[in-house]
């Protein structure tokens, strides 16, 4: 299953990436196309495609065109960058009436591996405006690798960063019989939305860990057979999330209310009803998220999971 945010089709090689000269020729070769970024969001035409522009916009619309970053080759072989605006649309509203959407809606509309080519651009491009500063000595950072490695401008350090990911266990914990899973909604989801426990992993833990920790401090319970599903990129600034299934050793919920505002448990034909009715007091999450289809894979009783860890 190709998850949402997943699939990337751009190829993109550390050979070609560590050639700055490479890269500064592929940014103003005549097939380049950038994609464009205003506040991290991204524009799309009006048939619902990600719109791409030449150099020659780049240069026009942008207050840094220099800072695009490379994200791969097509299947066309055609060099594919991003870049960010900056702080201002004049220029941009002067050159084309397409819009720049916010990435969820984004991704509901492409619905296919295009939004990974939309999640390596925003995480990469929000990392970068994050970390201008040495976090060793406080200078400035330059930007090599056509975007993925900042490095210290001070000679005394040279300090190398390299693009942060924060991996999420999330996991659908059922019953020993299979006949129910555990969900729950945090005190900062969305009201009405329930979902698969997650939370993030911590530094010496294995995910198998990192799944019994969160579901003891949220629910109370411990479990076992923990067996990878999927995992999706979540682009909220550059997240991994980790889907497994694992079995609770009990069904009795010790809720944590300092961290849940809801938990309990659910049979396929109650999630059955919640996924038909969307006007009830508990709903499924957006389509987007990895939650969702790990939710609709267990109501339909999908038995094509993976092996244990």
């Amino acid at each position: 299953m190709v998850l949402p945010f997943s699939g990337n089709p751009l190829f993109s090689s550390d050979e070609l990436r560590e050639d700055d000269a490479e890269i500064q020729k592929l940014r103003s070769h005549k097939d380049a196309r950038f994609l464009p970024f205003f506040e991290y969001d991204p524009p799309i035409t009006e048939s619902g495609e990600l719109f791409w522009i030449p150099w020659d916009v780049v240069q026009f619309v942008c207050e840094n065109p220099d800072s695009a970053i490379f994200l791969g080759l097509a299947d066309d072989h055609s060099p594919r960058f991003a870049v960010d605006i900056g702080e201002s649309l004049e220029h941009w509203q002067n050159a084309t009436p397409n819009r720049f959407e916010p990435i969820r809606s984004v991704a509901v509309k492409l619905a296919n591996s295009r939004t990974s080519i939309v999640a390596k651009a925003r995480s990469i491009l929000k990392w970068i405006a994050e970390h201008r500063f040495c976090s060793q000595c406080g200078a400035s950072n330059s930007v090599l690798f056509g975007g993925y490695r900042l490095q210290c401008t001070n000679l005394a350090c040279r300090a190398l960063r390299f693009p942060r990911i924060d991996p999420v266990v999330i996991m659908m914990v059922v019953s020993p019989d299979n006949s129910k899973c555990l969900l729950g909604r945090s005190h900062d989801y969305p009201e009405r939305i329930i979902a698969p426990l997650a939370g993030f992993m911590e530094p010496g833990e294995s995910i198998e860990d990192a799944i019994n920790r969160e579901v003891r401090e949220e629910v109370g319970i411990s479990c076992t057979d923990i067996r990878f599903w999927g995992n999706q990129p979540w682009p909220f600034p550059s997240s991994l999330m980790l889907g497994c299934i694992a079995t609770a050793v009990t069904d009795q919920i010790n809720l944590n209310h300092a961290e849940m505002a809801f938990a309990d448990w659910f049979t396929r034909s109650e999630l059955e009803k919640i996924f038909s009715d969307t006007t009830g007091n508990m709903i499924f999450p957006e389509s987007i998220s990895i939650s969702h289809h790990m939710m609709r894979a267990w109501m339909m009783n999908n038995a094509s999971i993976p092996h244990p860890i």
